[in-house]
């Protein structure tokens, strides 16, 4: 069935669906006008998920050819005068379609988005001196990434690698001074730096598929390995004021009071603290033809920034959800502690479910939903697995009418997703229903979930492990992490 068709057919379950809901406006709907009714919306919401899937693919084909433009274009290749000695190196970065504003460098993108790269001082200014080893090699890749010569070394190492047997050899077969500058973008761990052209590329898709950047979580570029953030530490179970029953009355670390001629700090104001943020490793690997790699009219470029980031996205979100903080992962959302909970177990054990003559899970999401304080509302959100999501579009109220029907009104045009008025996002790292004490909704405001980006993705050669199947392995390398900054910012939904 073509595009079309299928949405023709919509426009007719639609119909057919309003004609019924106006035929008993006062309710009292005989139950085969139930039963059709639901399968009407039943067929609705497959019929939308379908046209929303095929548009998706038409906008990744667009996307695509843009990208493969954009990386082509001579006016958007990484400018040139950026570097140790460069005495204009804002010039440079304008000239190239980059910013410098509020203390950060953002790139150009192909998706007319700028993307936040790097602290300024990691491409301006002398290195300072009282940088650990690590960070000043982090400075020196970085800026040795924007000479000209560094992406051509790049892209001629990747197709030789396509061409030759082992990378070893590709690596033989380049000239001295692409050895030369393809050896100083070389990261600590060995890896040598993606253009950054192509690392913006990369970064500002990321959002596109990740459910925790894409609900608004707070991005921050950094040139090291920790990023020390401040907090407002939760008032205790006993302050008096505005503070009572305990809970951050502030939601940054701005704390405001009327104040005399001589204000003094007293035991309930809020208090003041800080966290880490530690900067991880994402490795995600990919297989490419080595037809493909060594064809001079493709861009590989162009499919490591497109399917790059789709698999650092889902990495992403596996780690900012369920993370456990350990040495290899950052502390996802729903393993902090602290965050408050609320069950939502319905009618049938585990499960978010009810009936006509049992409420069930409803009112217990609603007690979720109002159990966050208001400073956090404007922003609030919902996240749950897309299955979760459906049995919450299944709670019906006493006349087996759905309360949050995932459609617009009574129409079909387009999943609504939302929940009460509050956006809802879907992420399959979200546990399920179906077992005891899972956490498997959360609330809240995601910008008080902190993202620590380290702009510098490298790349690791794998010729030799695949040259069975005539192909290369290409491993890319993400530095970042995350951490709540406040906890009262969000709310838990329990099984």
């Amino acid at each position: 069935m073509s595009l079309a068709q299928k949405r023709a057919e919509l426009e007719t379950v639609k119909a057919r669906a309003s004609a019924i809901i106006e035929q008993y406006p006062a309710g009292g709907m005989p139950a085969d006008k139930q039963t059709e009714l639901g399968e009407l919306k039943q067929r609705g919401f497959a019929l939308a998920a379908e046209i929303k899937s095929e548009r998706q693919v038409e906008e990744d084909k667009r996307d695509l050819n843009s990208l493969d433009d954009f990386l082509n274009r001579p006016e958007y290749r990484v400018p040139h005068g950026v570097g140790d000695g460069e005495t204009d190196t804002h010039k440079a970065l304008r000239t190239g379609g980059w910013e410098v504003k509020g203390g950060l460098i953002y790139a150009p993108t192909s998706l007319n988005k700028m993307q936040p790269m790097y602290p300024a001082d990691v491409l301006i200014g002398d290195i300072p001196p009282d940088l650990t080893d690590e960070e000043k090699t982090f400075y020196r890749t970085s800026r040795r990434a924007f000479q000209p010569d560094y992406g051509d070394a790049y892209k001629s190492f990747l197709r030789l690698c396509g061409k030759m047997h082992d990378a070893s050899m590709a690596w033989t077969m380049l000239k001295p001074e692409q050895q030369k500058a393809l050896s100083e973008g070389t990261d600590s761990s060995g890896g040598f730096l993606v253009p950054p052209d192509a690392q913006a590329e990369m970064l500002v898709r990321v959002p596109q598929k990740a459910a925790v950047r894409g609900a608004g979580a707070r991005v921050q570029p950094t040139g090291r390995d920790v990023l020390t953030w401040p907090l407002v530490q939760p008032a205790s179970s006993t302050a008096g004021g505005l503070a009572a029953g305990g809970g951050s009355v502030f939601s940054s670390g701005f704390i405001g009071s009327w104040a005399g001629e001589t204000p003094v700090f007293n035991d309930t104001d809020a208090a003041f603290g800080r966290f880490d943020v530690a900067v991880k490793k994402i490795r995600v690997a990919t297989k490419l033809a080595n037809d493909f790699i060594a064809d001079a009219m493709v861009n590989p470029l162009t499919f490591l920034a497109q399917n790059g980031s789709d698999n650092m996205a889902l990495v992403e979100d596996q780690g900012f959800l369920t993370g456990d903080g350990s040495a290899l992962q950052p502390l996802g959302i729903l393993s902090t502690p602290g965050i408050g909970t609320t069950t939502i177990e319905g009618t049938t054990a585990n499960t978010v479910s009810n009936t006509t003559a049992n409420a069930g899970s409803a009112p217990l999401i609603i007690d979720l939903e109002y159990s966050l304080p208001s400073q956090y509302i404007p922003g609030a959100k919902w996240m749950t697995r897309r299955a979760v999501e459906g049995h919450i579009r299944k709670l019906v109220d006493a006349s087996g009418r759905f309360i949050w029907p995932g459609v617009l009104g009574s129409g079909f045009a387009m999943p609504a997703k939302e929940i009460d008025g509050y956006p809802v996002a879907n992420s399959e790292f979200i546990p399920n229903d179906g077992t005891d004490l899972n956490k498997v909704l959360l609330f809240g405001d995601f910008g008080y979930y902190i993202i620590a980006q380290r702009a510098q993705i490298t790349s690791t050669i794998l010729r030799e492990r695949f040259a069975d199947t005539d192909q290369t392995g290409i491993i890319l390398w993400e530095r970042v992490g995350g951490a709540v900054w406040n906890i009262d910012a969000f709310r838990i939904g329990i099984m």
